[in-house]
């Protein structure tokens, strides 16, 4: 057995030592009660990017409304207060408002995206809102949009590099750096320009442009129908190229019913600037989300109080970073648990490990192979 293949061994028999059963080990990490945890969920792949549904019972009752619906109700005003690193937002409803961290605002001054998890109360106001710049230079209207307040959230952060980027390590000059990076990639692979000629730093008009959003509508047509049908899907997890890219999942399955196309479509898109035909990987199966949970629940954690509603706990090793984020008072459950797997990048707070989280046992496969 190798040094990397002992070290899960152990890791693996510590954690079935605590919890009874490996195959009850994910749902448990994420705080879920899974209903089929005895069952190995199935891979829908294509090309190089796969899915797994998560499948559970509810466990957060309280019921919530998204960024994207609030705003699409006029049920939020979104301000823009002149400070890159802060928005602005009173709900003007009776309901609770989920902003999910990497969720894209477009307008104001300049496109923004969310850094934190966050629920706004009914009725409150003037709620600071930590965020970041997905688009440079411009700091003006742009065309009728109000440079005052933001119109819309269709989108989330396109790749994991990104979320890494906003949400772990907070900085905004990587930001930009990610951006622009997706940007090349997508344009690569869409062969066009993929910038907007409104503004070529945005990344939100780029995921509007045309020819992106057709290429990437075949990743969704063909991973959506796994979702249809199914009432108790909790969130999922994504490879991209063979490896474990992210896991999300949420408290109760209404939540993440709202969220899931934006969601699929960010997976799609960090899939689509990825691909490449001439690269092969292995098919991952249920096992790789498995390891991957386990080692992201070994890392050094730290405990933030966010906002007055809200508590973060992230979990950091060398290859993952994890977040739970609980809505006090409302349930001791995590309302979303996030894990990007960050091997191949910089990452604040890393806690040294022997792990190498990837290249897992079976043989070479082509990705063409779904």
């Amino acid at each position: 057995m190798s040094s990397f293949e002992h070290k899960k061994h152990e890791n693996n028999q510590r954690m079935v030592g605590k919890y009874g059963s490996i195959a009850l080990l994910l749902p448990l990490l994420i705080g879920t009660s899974c209903t089929q945890a005895q069952s190995q969920p199935q891979a829908y792949t294509y090309k190089n990017l796969t899915v797994f549904l998560i499948q559970g019972e509810d466990q957060v009752t309280r019921n919530y409304i998204t960024l994207e619906e609030a705003m699409d109700r006029k049920m939020i005003v979104l301000h823009e207060t002149g400070n890159v690193g802060e928005l602005s937002v009173d709900n003007k409803s009776d309901h609770y408002v989920f902003i999910m961290a990497g969720d894209i605002v477009k307008g104001g001054r300049q496109d923004r995206t969310i850094g934190e998890d966050i629920v706004l109360n009914p009725g409150s106001k003037n709620i600071p809102l930590k965020s970041f710049c997905v688009e440079q230079s411009r700091w003006r209207q742009r065309g009728n949009e109000s440079s005052a307040a933001f119109s819309a959230s269709k989108n989330t952060l396109s790749s994991r590099n990104l979320k890494v980027a906003a949400r772990s390590n907070k900085d905004q000059q990587e930001v930009w750096s990610e951006v622009s990076k997706y940007q090349d990639k997508a344009s690569a692979n869409a062969k066009a320009d993929v910038k907007s000629t409104q503004s070529q730093t945005s990344l939100q008009l780029t995921l509007e442009n045309e020819k992106l959003k057709t290429q990437v509508s075949e990743y969704i047509k063909a991973i959506q129908p796994a979702f249809e049908g199914k009432t108790n899907v909790l969130g999922f997890a994504f490879c991209v190229n063979g490896k474990v890219s992210t896991v999300e999942t949420f408290g109760n399955a209404a939540l993440f019913a709202k969220l899931q196309a934006k969601l699929l479509e960010a997976a799609a898109n960090e899939a689509f600037a990825q691909y490449d035909e001439k690269i092969t990987f292995t098919v991952p199966v249920w096992k790789d989300v498995e390891e991957f949970t386990a080692l992201a629940e070994t890392g050094s954690e730290t405990v933030t109080t966010t906002a007055k509603n809200m508590t973060e706990r992230k979990r950091t090793t060398a290859q993952t970073v994890m977040f739970r984020v609980f809505n006090s008072g409302a349930d001791k459950h995590p309302l979303h648990t996030s894990i990007y797997y960050t091997g191949d990048i910089a990452v604040s707070n890393a806690k040294t490990q022997q792990y190498q989280y990837g290249g897992f046992r079976r043989n070479s496969m082509s990705q063409n192979q779904n």
